[in-house]
């Protein structure tokens, strides 16, 4: 048996592709809006509380540095907001093309596992670890 195949999509996953899309080009849009609006929010109140920067510290800065294309600066400032505000973009853009042209669904046959909690909360840490080291 093959771990990954391909089944018909359902209704909702493609209404959730479209919607995950919709968003993602909307955000891409309204960049100066972003650009505008950001210098207006408020700083970390975890930062200013205890000195040291919280485990999102960074992400506006991220997030303006990737609507400018600029990769290089997105990384320094917070490495794993980078990666989730690229996955979220491009994701978004082909989970909306993909809707689009009805394509199939990539299914998994692994089963769920506990390893991907770890992965995700080791990242999570090691990532705070460098915004402290860096900071």
């Amino acid at each position: 048996m093959k771990p990954f195949h391909l089944r018909p999509a359902t209704p909702t996953e493609r209404q959730l592709a479209v919607l995950w899309g919709v968003a993602a080009v909307s955000a891409i849009i309204l960049q100066p809006l972003w650009s505008a609006f950001a210098p207006h929010l408020r700083p970390c109140t975890f930062r200013n509380l205890t000195g040291i920067p919280c485990p999102t510290c960074g992400t506006t800065r991220t997030a303006l540095a990737l609507f400018d294309l600029d990769l290089r600066a997105a990384l320094i400032v917070n490495p794993l907001a980078t990666a989730a505000g690229v996955a979220f973009l491009v994701g978004g853009v082909l989970a909306l093309v993909w809707a689009l042209v009805r394509g199939p669904f990539p299914a998994s046959n692994l089963r769920r596992s506990r390893w991907w909690i770890l992965v995700i909360l080791g990242s999570g840490l090691i990532n705070w670890i460098y915004l402290i080291l860096t900071d």
